[in-house]
């Protein structure tokens, strides 16, 4: 055999001190924790140990930094004021930089701003929450003026129409007469006592309980002391639906010229009763 071929069929060396290489085995850091956290969302970015041992030191280091606890149940109002001071409230009442933003119309009322100020330091309001309250009030209180004086339009129009119903054409007379009542006994000059508002936005020279009240005593005292008795007052003679119903009733009575066409008065009578229809 030639020494080719023997070098060809010798076997390979093999060396038995030296195990094959092996893959690396992927060790899930997560097997090693408890089982009901595995799956937490805080540790969805977590690749490895690493990474977790970072995060952990990050959080340690946050604890207590720019912390306030908030006083507990029994805490005194030293303690709160001193946790209001910490987390941002003014110095002072005086120091809230507030922008008063009025409803068109209204004036400013420096009492109400200082006592929101005030308010609004002693429960513990930051600067942008009393700025915020300030503004939602005023836009509330904005609202319900305009209702107010809305509803009030409402009412005086409607007690106008109510009033000249039950008045007829005496309503301009009444007027004068309820008027009358006033410059001639108010204790106050009438426009101010007119003005004179009522909680729910109404005027008292509006107000159809004091109107007809005004109209009652001047028509009771033309009645029973004259007609001059109200200085000043001067109508034209008309009569409400009710007078104007009651001459009618008066005019038409049995046994009344009315009823009788050869009365000398027949005539008179019937017109008269015409007239006063008309007035109803």
């Amino acid at each position: 055999m030639s020494e080719e071929a023997q070098i060809a069929e010798a076997p390979a060396e093999v060396d038995v001190g030296q195990a094959p290489s092996a893959q690396p085995v992927q060790n899930d850091w997560r097997s090693d924790i408890p089982e009901d956290i595995r799956s937490h969302k805080s540790l969805e970015t977590i690749q490895d140990v690493g990474s977790l041992a970072k995060s952990y030191v990050n959080a340690q280091s946050m604890i207590g930094a720019d912390k306030v606890v908030k006083p507990g149940k029994f805490a005194t109002s030293d303690d709160w004021n001193s946790f209001y001071d910490k987390v941002g409230r003014p110095a002072s009442a005086e120091e809230y930089q507030l922008e008063n933003k009025l409803p068109e119309g209204q004036a400013e009322n420096g009492d109400m701003v200082n006592w929101f100020k005030n308010t609004a330091h002693k429960v513990g309001l930051l600067p942008h929450q009393a700025q915020a309250l300030l503004n939602e009030y005023n836009e509330f209180n904005g609202s319900q003026v305009t209702q107010t004086a809305n509803v009030t339009e409402d009412q005086i129009a409607a007690v106008e129409v109510d009033l000249k119903k039950e008045y007829g054409q005496a309503f301009d007379d009444r007027m004068a007469v309820g008027k009358g009542v006033l410059e001639n006994f108010s204790s106050i000059p009438v426009d101010e006592f007119e003005d004179l508002t009522l909680s729910n936005g109404m005027k008292l020279g509006d107000h159809p309980a004091i109107i007809k009240t005004m109209v009652n005593i001047g028509q009771f005292m033309r009645e029973k002391m004259g007609e001059d008795t109200l200085a000043g007052v001067k109508t034209s003679g008309g009569l409400s639906p009710n007078e104007a119903s009651e001459k009618l009733s008066e005019l038409t009575a049995p046994n009344t010229p009315y009823w009788d066409a050869k009365h000398p008065q027949h005539s008179f009578f019937v017109d008269e009763a015409m007239r006063y229809r008309e007035m109803g």
